[in-house]
């Protein structure tokens, strides 16, 4: 084994019963431009040929430790993250795969940027589904984000493990364990996202994200409860379940909650000018999206108020006058749209 002082890079690599998957995962680190020095396989008693898998590299920096019993993927984090011995570490799951130049990048970023503490990307979705999650470059804007959804992708992140040495992964925020890692940990340590797909995430109907996604949305939102809560607003007057009803639920709303809705957003708009716990201009492009998303709701999902013109109507009237123009132009472009879909004269007479 290479000496500590030489250790620069550590993978943390937690399994369990990836058999199908962890093969191709290891090849993707073992083949990178820049090479780890310890790769740290925690084996979460796995039942499959997981861990055979593993062993049959043969590879003097994969270091295997297998639970004792089953402990669940935070504490596998954990320990992972304790018995790193590198400058850095790099995440990594079992059932995904990374991009040849990965680590590579990511450390030129750190080495290059000694303000930045974390470096994720982009990722590329692939399995049951296909899509590119584009997270945002730039450390404010994923910081003000974290009050919409986790705007860090943990299993794509190469970290400096001193600067994450008080931080510990929540027993208690099982399924959103990164979003909370990253809520607890971003006021102190700056971040950045490597604006290229550098990691491919693998979409299957065993993974965690797919059989727990109640949980995982319950738990969301009382990360953003946290985080909204850094700003002191009076939580008499606006409480945690008169929020999460607005932001999260589908229970029909009033006239006066929405009113109450907006009274709380232009509040936080106000507060955080105040102290600035989040970047003036980041922010207020949050609270324009979470404004924007209940007024959607109300006009084109009509899902959450009483499903009548007149409540629409007085809805309407709570608007700003650009918002307004807004929304009339799209329910405008809306019916444009189901026309000529329906239209018999599609076809022929509106041809260019």
């Amino acid at each position: 084994m290479t000496d500590n002082k030489q250790i620069l890079i550590s993978v943390v690599l937690p399994t369990c019963n990836v058999e199908s998957f962890i093969g191709e995962c290891i090849d993707s680190i073992l083949c990178q431009t820049v090479q780890a020095d310890e790769i740290l396989v925690i084996d979460d008693c796995s039942t499959d040929k997981t861990v055979s898998i593993v062993e049959s590299f043969q590879n003097e920096k994969i270091i295997l430790v297998k639970n004792d019993e089953k402990r669940g993927l935070i504490h596998s984090l954990n320990l992972g993250f304790s018995m790193a011995k590198g400058k850095y570490i790099a995440r990594v799951d079992g059932d995904d795969i990374n991009h040849k130049s990965r680590f590579e990048k990511q450390l030129k970023v750190l080495l290059d940027n000694n303000e930045i503490k974390a470096c994720g990307s982009w990722l590329a979705c692939f399995g049951a589904s296909e899509k590119v999650i584009k997270h945002l470059e730039y450390h404010d804007d994923i910081k003000s984000q974290l009050l919409l959804n986790c705007s860090m992708s943990l299993g794509c992140v190469m970290l400096e493990k001193e600067a994450y040495s008080d931080f510990k992964f929540n027993d208690l925020m099982l399924h959103v364990e990164d979003y909370d890692f990253w809520a607890q940990s971003i006021f102190r340590n700056k971040v950045y996202n490597i604006q290229e797909v550098l990691y491919y995430y693998r979409i299957h109907e065993k993974q965690v994200s797919t059989k727990f996604k109640r949980t995982q949305l319950k738990n969301d939102f009382s990360i953003r409860l946290i985080l909204f809560k850094k700003l002191k607003y009076c939580s008499t007057t606006y409480s945690d379940e008169f929020i999460d009803k607005m932001l999260n639920s589908k229970k029909e709303i009033t006239k006066i909650e929405v009113q109450k809705y907006f009274e709380w957003l232009r509040e936080l708009l106000h507060l955080n000018d105040s102290i600035k716990c989040f970047e003036v201009n980041s922010f207020r492009k949050v609270i324009h999206v979470l404004r924007n998303n209940l007024i959607y709701s109300i006009f084109f999902q009509g899902d959450r108020g009483e499903n009548s013109r007149l409540f629409r109507f007085r809805i309407f009237l709570l608007l700003q006058a650009s918002e307004q123009f807004n929304l009339v132009l799209k329910k405008t472009s809306k019916f444009v749209m189901i026309f000529f879909k329906t239209s018999k004269y599609k076809s022929r007479n509106f041809e260019l």
